[in-house]
């Protein structure tokens, strides 16, 4: 993944969510980083939060949660689109 796609994404985040004052955890890949993904944050007043080297179980299990969770439950239900709701343009 490129810097730039880090970078669009933390920025529409931000645009939906308006964001105060939150912590943004990634893990250690050069593209969250980067200083244009340091300075997105630092402009929308988040901070930076990156896992230590090594520390993968805790990845994992969350990572495994959610696949069951997609998996049990959301993928088992038929959703309304979005924009239904006005959360899209």
């Amino acid at each position: 993944m490129k810097a730039s796609l880090a970078v669009v994404a933390l920025r529409n985040a931000v645009s939906l969510r308006s964001p105060l004052a939150t912590v943004v955890h990634s893990h250690r890949g050069s593209q969250f980083r980067s200083n244009a993904f340091v300075r997105t944050l630092k402009a929308n007043g988040l901070t930076g939060s990156i896992g230590q080297v090594g520390a993968c179980a805790d990845n994992a299990a969350m990572e495994s949660f959610f696949a069951l969770l997609q998996k049990n439950v959301l993928d088992r239900q038929r959703w309304a689109h979005a924009k239904n709701y006005g959360w899209q343009s």
